[in-house]
């Protein structure tokens, strides 16, 4: 039996598969949604989550605490969509402030990145806000570069849309869990 107190416990956190949003029970929507608007400061309405036209397979992703009893809150999301032609689109990847630098942005952006390369994609888009500079670092760090500006896309500011080619599978090899990602 564990008789450490809550905030004794060890985390273990870890990356694993996440359904379609429109498959969240509504308490995992909130977390969703309260996850954007702390790490973020942007508003989402429970439609507009439920509706993202984000397909299940392996390239989306729910970050939660494994030793956390049932049912375990989400504590960070990849989203990431087939787009077109060969480009994945990333809709979202958002990790809970309490755990990022931890290099578990790397490990969703790798995980992520093998399950493209080998489902035939070869290059990567998404959308950034443009205050966001560690985020955009993070970007640059794995070959993507700004490519457009976007007046508007966020209700907080500007954003930017950056595009890349993905690395081999081999080649994340470099981006390891201590990474600062």
């Amino acid at each position: 039996m564990d008789h450490r107190t809550e905030r004794e416990r060890v985390v273990q956190l870890t990356w694993v598969p996440c359904c379609s949003p429109n498959d969240l029970t509504p308490t995992q929507v909130d977390e969703i949604i309260q996850l954007f608007l702390q790490e973020t400061e942007e508003r989402y309405a429970e439609a507009s989550v439920r509706h993202l036209p984000i397909p299940v397979w392996g390239g989306n992703l729910k970050l939660i605490d494994a030793d956390a009893p049932a049912p375990q809150p989400i504590l960070g999301v990849m989203w990431a969509t087939p787009f077109k032609d060969d480009i994945v689109r990333v809709a979202a990847l958002v990790i809970a402030s309490a755990y990022q630098g931890r290099g578990l942005g790397g490990a969703a952006w790798n995980r992520m990145s093998r399950t493209a390369w080998s489902n035939g994609f070869r290059h990567v888009q998404l959308e950034v806000k443009a205050a966001n500079e560690g985020a955009q670092r993070f970007y640059q760090a794995r070959n993507l570069t700004i490519q457009q500006r976007l007046e508007g896309y966020y209700q907080s500011g500007l954003g930017y849309m950056m595009r890349g080619r993905l690395a081999p599978p081999e080649d994340t090899k470099h981006y390891s869990p201590r990474h600062k990602g």
